[in-house]
């Protein structure tokens, strides 16, 4: 567990076990949320952890006021949507020096280059398509959400999620062989 989650998992435990449910809600959402985080912060573990470590404490500070009427995965994605757009609304642009960077010498760094060839391309292909497919092949594929948890998610029916879903890939593969 990092620092940063330790120190929420501390806090949970200070407030007298007002937010004992806390615990089991934050066990259950920490490797989705961090993975949603993860993609859209340039696969930096870093920036990743400090931004779900926010994401938690406002979580955290407003879990009394959790409406139970609306999924828990719905409300803590809504959180950190609005967080990670807050995030890119106020960060000002600098170079990431270990994206530019050359990793040459033996096998690992030959490997360590096609991996990263490989997942520009995917990432490229991503980009291509728009916001919404975007989302729900991020949801289903990157995130693990089912069916049903993406269209309480997006409002959505489960059949319209899917039909997407399948849209989307359409689209992705589409645009990998056109790379």
């Amino acid at each position: 567990m990092c620092c940063y989650f330790f120190i929420i998992y501390v806090y949970s435990k200070e407030c007298n076990m007002k937010y004992k449910d806390f615990d089991k809600f934050y066990a259950q959402n920490i490797d989705r949320i961090y993975r949603y985080v993860y993609f859209r912060v340039a696969q930096n573990h870093d920036i990743t952890e400090d931004n779900v470590s926010e994401i938690f404490m406002k979580a955290l500070k407003n879990f009394e006021k959790y409406d139970p009427k609306i999924s828990k995965s719905a409300w803590i994605y809504q959180i950190a949507h609005n967080h990670l757009s807050n995030y890119y609304r106020d960060k000002k642009d600098t170079v990431n020096l270990e994206k530019i960077q050359f990793y040459l010498v033996g096998d690992d760094g030959m490997k360590q280059m096609d991996d990263m060839y490989r997942d520009q391309k995917m990432y490229e292909a991503l980009d291509k398509l728009n916001d919404n497919d975007k989302e729900v092949v991020t949801f289903k594929y990157l995130l693990g959400y089912t069916y049903a948890e993406i269209g309480k998610i997006k409002g959505k029916t489960t059949s319209s999620v899917k039909m997407a879903s399948h849209r989307a890939l359409k689209k992705l593969k589409t645009h990998l062989t056109d790379l």
